[in-house]
């Protein structure tokens, strides 16, 4: 059992707190609540903040949040072959990112890439984290809030979507329709989708290898097709001037359908066992969310908040192997059927009162329970028929978590605000399996957070607004549950030092980080802005793959390695002429983990570069808007133990788009992306007694997408 503790926390924030209070006679609250799309919401914002709203959001015709969060300052997402993508922050994925939902910790079923951008009201991106927030952000928080029941205007409203992407002569339709309205003090939205995702992929694998001499190409291709049909209600009643009662749902049907084949082709060496392949996996997962939120006005402007949530979450999946000669006779088949089902509960709730006229205090809490059980059954049959390999595996875990939150904001003086926070979160992993040891880690850890905004100018002021900021806070980032579970996910074919299998690690520690932030921000007039920040943090217990072999079987497994430092610079511009807009963001990261030797001793997966620009041109008499916008992700060059490499090559991605406004409710839109087809690839290197290198190279095609949006 393992916790991890802090002392003297509180007692800085305390002493913090009352040397600022005692500055200077008390001013008017600057409030903190960000509204969407408002530039003057983030110039004012004590906390740091990045919102994305609704024009931004749809602006592109992005089928999910992913690709909207690509264009975002310090965020890159990474796309890997068969995997949802990963959305990092300063170049730090893997849990490093707090995904919250409406401000709670999103469930583990929870996925960027499969919500529809039509059900968001907005994102907000913090860098710092907050203590009424999941202390997990390391990297930092993306919240996303989901758009609010009722018409924005009239009784009722209907809004359709109807259209098509076109994917390499492949056509994946999707429609989408919501209803609003209004009765007395009840309003209602219903909002359904029906979506095709199609992702053909075509990629070339070459591994070498000496002693012995290895020289083979493989050639893949895999054919993904996903169907999708949502269901999301939204409620949101005021029984009493005083109350209200909000509600949040959504019921996600799909089906996965892949289909994978596999032709190797060996000029030296042995081949595998299985020179060709063909694979088969289906699975028709169902994701279902719901909450019942009630807020109450109380005397004194202050303001009580309570909310419970469930998400219940299946996935069986049948799997199919055929290995084959390479003359395409049957030597194998595996069968595997499997299926997660998750269960998880939360319950919320917040206090807030501004006191002293200056002040504006918080606190509250939250309790939460999660329940996965998995099974795994899996028969191996030669040629003929005959059994091989019978198992059948299957455990049960429970996460239980608890966090409670103190917070006050406050203005200091005229042009001075600050933020001071402390939150304790506290989990509780248990598990256990027919096939693996038992799980019992507890994970804890007390985050303080400081955060200030200096404005120099003095009131009246009509010239540039400039914004000084600092914030330092306490994060740490908790093993879960798939990395704790001593179970091994076993490859088909070809087990090496760059094709292992996967196992989970029991003894896994939780990491815990302290970092600063710093900006300067200018803005002009109501849009336009320039901001420089950077960053440092110093990393306790990193997460480290070792790959290893254990029992004739190379194994990849997650293990604490030490201390790191993670550091970096971002610049961010935005600027409107006339009919003219131009975004830019630039960042440079740095890291080093200790115990890895250079050079190359990075985060995992951290470019050192990335960047974007984007331009839009609307119009101003035909009704018609244009625009784009260049991705760039850099080399990823990252050395993860002594014997260890990978070499990821850049990324750039162009995005283009053409909106007709045919009238006020009738919109045309058309778009592109991947316009470049930049194929890019990944190279895994292992530099141990029999060298191996393992490069695949990925095909890139282009996205078009045609989509007739109409208000009635």
């Amino acid at each position: 059992m393992r916790t991890i503790r802090t002392g003297s926390a509180c007692a800085l924030l305390l002493a913090a707190h009352a040397c600022a209070s005692a500055q200077s006679t008390p001013q008017p609250m600057q409030q903190v609540v960000i509204k969407a799309g408002a530039g003057d919401g983030r110039a004012q914002s004590t906390t740091t903040s990045i919102v994305v709203g609704r024009d931004e959001l749809l602006r592109l015709g992005d089928s999910s949040l992913s690709e909207v969060l690509k264009r975002q300052p310090g965020i890159t997402v990474d796309t890997t072959a068969g995997k949802a993508p990963e959305v990092r922050m300063r170049g730090m994925g893997g849990g490093y990112v707090a995904i919250l939902l409406n401000g709670l910790p999103a469930p583990s079923g929870f996925s960027l890439e499969s919500i529809s951008p039509d059900l968001v009201e907005r994102i907000e991106i913090q860098r710092a984290a907050t203590a009424e927030t999941s202390a997990q952000g390391m990297a930092g928080t993306i919240n996303v809030i989901l758009r609010r029941a009722g018409p924005a205007k009239g009784a009722t409203a209907n809004e359709v979507k109807a259209g098509s992407a076109l994917t390499a002569g492949r056509l994946a339709p999707q429609l989408v329709a919501q209803h609003s309205g209004r009765t007395g003090t009840l309003a209602y939205s219903v909002s359904a989708t029906l979506r095709r995702h199609v992702n053909p992929i075509a990629a070339l694998t070459l591994e070498e290898g000496a002693d012995p001499a290895l020289l083979r190409r493989t050639a893949w291709t895999d054919h993904q097709v996903e169907d999708l049909l949502e269901l999301a209600p939204r409620l949101s009643w005021q029984p009493t001037a005083l109350d209200v009662i909000t509600s949040h749902s959504y019921l996600r049907k799909r089906h996965i359908d892949n289909a994978k084949r596999e032709d190797e082709t060996t000029d030296t060496g042995a081949p595998t066992a299985f020179p060709h392949a063909d694979h088969r996996y289906e699975t028709r997962p169902l994701n279902a969310y719901a909450d019942l939120a009630w807020t109450r006005r109380l005397d004194t402007g202050a303001r009580l908040a309570m909310k419970l949530s469930g998400f219940y979450t299946t996935r069986d999946a049948a799997f199919e192997y055929r290995g084959l000669d390479l003359q395409d006779t049957l030597l194998a088949t595996h069968y595997v059927a499997s299926g997660p089902v998750e269960r998880e509960w939360t319950f919320s709730g917040s206090w807030r009162r501004p006191l002293w006229g200056s002040h504006a205090l918080a606190a509250g809490w939250e309790f939460g329970r999660k329940a996965r059980s998995e099974y795994r059954r899996e028969r191996r049959l030669d040629a003929a028929g005959a059994l091989l390999l019978l198992s059948d595996e299957a455990y049960r875990a429970t996460v239980a978590r608890s966090a409670f939150f103190i917070q006050d904001e406050w203005d200091i003086a005229d042009g001075w605000s600050a933020y001071a926070g402390l939150r304790r979160e506290d989990l509780a992993t248990r598990g256990e399996g027919n096939a693996d040891a038992p799980v019992d880690v507890d994970a804890g850890a007390w985050s303080p957070v400081f955060q200030t905004l200096y404005k120099p100018q003095q009131a009246g002021d009509t010239g540039p607004r400039d914004g000084f900021r600092l914030a330092v806070s306490r994060t740490y980032k908790a093993p879960n549950i798939i990395q704790l579970m001593p179970r091994r996910y076993a490859v088909d074919n070809n087990n090496s030092a760059t094709n292992p299998d996967q196992q989970g690690n029991p003894t896994l520690r939780p990491e815990l980080a302290l970092g600063i932030d710093l900006a300067w921000e200018r803005f002009f007039g109501k849009s336009d802005m320039l901001s420089v920040s950077a960053f440092h943090k110093r990393i306790r217990d990193i997460t480290l793959t070792r790959i290893d072999q254990r029992d004739g079987l190379w194994t990849a497994m997650p293990v604490n390695g030490g201390d790191a430092t993670v550091s970096g610079i971002e610049f961010e511009g935005k600027a409107t002429r006339g009919a003219l807009s131009a975004r830019i963001n630039l960042a440079r990261n740095w890291s080093r983990v200790d115990e890895v030797p250079g050079p190359g001793n990075r985060i995992e997966g951290q470019a050192a570069w990335s960047g974007n620009l984007g331009l839009d041109y609307a119009a101003p008499t035909t009704g018609v808007d244009l625009g784009g916008s260049y991705t760039y992700r850099g080399r990823v060059a990252q050395r993860s133990s002594a014997l260890l490499f990978s070499d990821n090559g850049a990324r750039r991605q162009l995005d283009l788009y053409a909106l007709w406004k045919r009238s006020s409710d009738a919109r045309l839109r058309m778009s592109v992306s991947n316009l470049l087809q930049r194929d890019h690839s990944e190279r895994l290197l292992y530099a141990g007694e029999r060298a191996l290198a393992r490069t695949t190279v990925y095909r890139v095609r282009p996205v078009w997408r045609l989509m007739w949006e109409q208000a009635l």
